[in-house]
């Protein structure tokens, strides 16, 4: 079976030589994962996948996800009461819970953590998370210029300790999904001595040392463990964090995160017991290893639904991709049901609309009379319709854009991280593009750390992108695409798709909130479509039958912090 993977990815020699001769390594970790670097530890900047699951190992909020229904449980708090109107929250802290460094861990900690994160030069990509809370996003905005003459007071935000041990926060209306949003890392405490040390100075973020306090050495922390060692492109190591409540149910001591980029090295540190978890996979290496879990040849492989829709993000503000006909006629032009089976082959569902549809039943919603109600998502552009007829509408709205005339201006570039699946997937978007349409189209690969800076910058014409669901409602695909969202970075903006989604964050009746949804996702899909949904994604992921704790789902967060070594389990790995 190795044999055959490492053909499959077509594997350098120089690839495994290279890995064999890194020499004598440190004592091996009790558990080992294969990551990209990732760019931050900071909670309230992380956005990766990855990033995300180190700061949940590193630092903890007032609640978090139980492993086996990832409903929200008590964490820092023990326990809570929402008032009838469910707009006030008034959270009890843990008296025992402690610092990284022993320090208690008291009210105003998480005050201080939330008002920074509604702090715009901090650069948290999910403020808008706590934009559910009274006057958050008026003192947010307020920010925007830079002139604190006309800031919002920090009192009339919602958020109050009025002890030590005690946090009140009110809502700007009712929010259904809270308590989820509230094990987020966005939402997680920061240590201010700490951040005051490193990241400010007179209440003005430090951009230049602004990262220092996630190094090692200066990181406190609050979560099950803490960071001992950060070698740059090569490893992670976290330790046990010894004043962590819950400690007892800890099963390992140490966890290494093996810093790669490259999916064949962590193919073959996987094979060779150099790490027991990893999480990226090519399709073609994970469509033999479904094959072989399904003749029951294999325990190791997990593949399941995500709640994670693949689209491509278009610039709205650059000609002529400003124009609403040709987005049409590019997002009717790609024939996704082939992509799905042709090109990827697990599984994936192609999507004209955003919101993953596998996913719909997780989100179930008490309605006016009890009942429980889901979300049903409009019909996306061209639903219903045989690429033939797809392609047929695609040029009618090419004519209507007048792109025609200007077609030989320049091309339609696509740009994209280097991923073989990734590239594949945008090779035959182009070849679609150019046939159905005539449009000449340029492929471009970028770094992963660059691409994310060209997106926040709109120096793209056309970016692949993922959207993995951050709490099990629509509102965390939709709202992201209001005008001043961190995560919109289309340029586009729609005074009414703003409007519908301020009106659902207002409504406490889940039938006219839903249906709110389902307006604001109509523009979004099928009538300004600033993002080209391409299709609902699956994931995959190797995991050393060994260990247990980590089981499959739709979030594709695993908690690693919670791993443990089973009983009987031997590590063998299925080859």
């Amino acid at each position: 079976m190795a044999r055959l993977l490492v053909a499959l990815t077509v594997l350098p020699v120089a690839a495994l030589l290279t890995w064999l001769a890194l020499g004598v390594r440190p004592e091996r970790a009790d558990f080992v994962v294969a990551y990209q670097e990732p760019r931050t530890l900071d909670p309230h900047r992380v956005s990766w996948a990855a990033e995300i699951q180190l700061a949940n190992a590193l630092f903890e909020g007032l609640t978090r996800l139980n492993s086996e229904t990832f409903q929200p449980e008590p964490a820092m708090a023990t326990h809570w009461e929402v008032n009838q109107e469910q707009t006030c929250y008034t959270f009890h802290l843990r008296p025992e819970a402690c610092w990284s460094n022993g320090d208690p861990i008291v009210a105003e900690h998480f005050r201080f953590a939330w008002l920074r994160v509604l702090d715009p030069p901090v650069e948290s990509q999910y403020a808008s998370l706590l934009f559910v809370i009274a006057g958050a996003e008026d003192y947010y905005r307020s920010r925007l210029n830079g002139d604190a003459s006309d800031d919002v007071p920090a009192e009339q935000v919602g958020i109050e300790a009025p002890d030590a041990h005690t946090l009140r926060v009110r809502l700007a209306g009712p929010c259904s999904y809270f308590l989820d949003l509230t094990s987020f890392p966005t939402l997680a405490p920061v240590h201010p001595p700490t951040l005051e040390r490193w990241a400010y100075r007179d209440g003005r973020v430090l951009r230049g040392t602004r990262h220092l306090w996630t190094r090692p050495g200066n990181l406190v922390c609050n979560g099950a463990f803490i960071l001992t060692c950060w070698d740059f492109k090569q490893r992670l190591l976290l330790e046990r964090n010894p004043h962590y409540w819950d400690g007892g149910n800890i099963h390992v001591n140490s966890i290494e995160v093996y810093l790669t980029a490259d999916l064949n090295a962590d193919l073959i540190a996987y094979e060779t017991g150099r790490v027991d978890l990893v999480q990226s996979l090519e399709t073609a290496v994970a469509r033999v290893l479904h094959g072989e879990q399904q003749a029951g040849r294999r325990s190791d492989f997990h593949l399941g639904d995500r709640f994670a829709t693949c689209f491509f993000r278009v610039n709205c503000k650059r000609p002529p991709l400003d124009n609403a006909d040709l987005r049409k006629a590019l997002a009717l032009a790609i024939d996704k049901r082939a992509i799905c089976t042709q090109v990827l082959g697990l599984g994936e569902t192609p999507a004209d609309t955003y919101v993953p549809r596998g996913t719909l039943h997780l989100m179930p919603r008490v309605g006016p009379d009890g009942e429980t109600i889901y979300y049903h998502p409009p019909d996306g552009l061209g639903a219903g319709l045989s690429y033939a007829e797809r392609v047929e509408l695609a040029r009618e709205h090419l004519r209507r854009s007048g792109f025609e005339r200007v077609a030989g201006t320049r091309p339609i570039e696509i740009t994209y991280a280097p991923h073989p699946d990734i590239q594949r997937v945008a090779e035959a978007v182009q070849a679609m593009w150019e046939s159905a349409l005539g449009i000449r189209v340029e492929l471009r690969v970028v770094e992963a750390t660059v691409l994310n800076s060209r997106i926040n910058s709109l120096d793209y014409d056309v970016v692949r992108s993922n959207w993995f669901g951050d709490y099990l409602d629509p509102s965390t695909f939709l709202n992201m695409f209001r005008t001043y969202d961190g995560q919109n970075r289309t340029g586009w903006s729609h005074a009414e798709y703003d409007r519908l989604l301020a009106a659902a964050g207002g409504e406490a009746d889940n039938a006219r909130r839903f249906a709110l949804f389902r307006e604001a996702e109509r523009i979004l899909c099928a009538e300004e479509l600033p993002i080209i949904p391409l299709y609902f994604r699956r994931g995959a992921f190797l995991l050393n039958p060994a260990f247990t704790g980590l089981s499959d789902n739709v979030r594709d967060i695993l908690p690693i912090h919670r791993v443990r070594r089973a009983s009987s389990a031997r590590d063998v790995r299925g080859f």
